[in-house]
């Protein structure tokens, strides 16, 4: 009974080896039965193209600089382009030449005001001179109107002293021809600028009336 027992555990251990072996030996060179015992569920599979590096760099810079580039104009949009700024220029110059002609007009004006100043202040030191040298006539009418045309040198000096026009009353034309010989020389004629004395008191013509 031992002896059974002994020979039945060789019988299937013999069995197991010999099994194995051929197990082995047929999965070796039956490799589609292998590949179908190995592959249990459907693969994931990614395709990817390595493309050269190279080309990608000469690509991208190509494209960056077209999409950055500006567009081109038209003919239309320079010729516009060049007429807006002759325009802008023209109206440029067309200013500046305003304001310098109302610069110089203005400046002309406040010289033109300083000389009449200069004129009033001088004729009114004139007519004080020859009224505080003027005796007036008593007892003559008060409508009396004379005339007197003054020639002065630079000086001041009264050279010659005519009557234009007379009242009609021989005194009163001769007060009013006493009064500029008395005055004989404006001592103030040396402050009158040349140009102006030239221009406005070298012969000037004086109204005598009583009132």
């Amino acid at each position: 009974m031992i002896a059974n027992y002994r020979y039945l555990q060789a019988s299937l251990f013999s069995f197991f080896i010999h099994a194995a072996i051929f197990l082995y030996i047929y999965g070796t060179f039956d490799t589609n039965t292998s590949q179908s015992l190995l592959i249990s569920k459907p693969l994931q599979i990614e395709i990817k193209f390595d493309l050269p590096s190279q080309k990608i760099t000469k690509i991208v810079p190509a494209l960056a600089k077209v999409d950055q580039s500006p567009p081109k104009k038209s003919t239309e949009d320079i010729v516009y382009s060049k007429t807006k700024d002759v325009a802008e220029n023209f109206q440029d110059d067309e200013s500046i030449e305003s304001n310098i002609a109302n610069l110089l007009l203005e400046e002309s004006e406040i010289k033109a005001d300083k000389e009449q100043q200069e004129i009033s202040m001088y004729a009114q030191r004139i007519i004080s001179s020859i009224e505080d040298a003027w005796m007036k006539p008593r007892n003559i009418p008060t409508d009396l109107v004379a005339n007197l045309r003054l020639k002065i040198r630079a000086s001041g000096r009264i050279v010659n002293v005519d009557l234009i026009r007379s009242s009609g009353n021989i005194r009163f034309d001769n007060s009013a021809l006493q009064a500029v010989r008395r005055v004989e020389t404006f001592n103030f004629f040396n402050s009158i600028p040349r140009s102006l004395y030239e221009k406005e008191f070298q012969v000037i013509s004086i109204s005598f009336n009583p009132s």
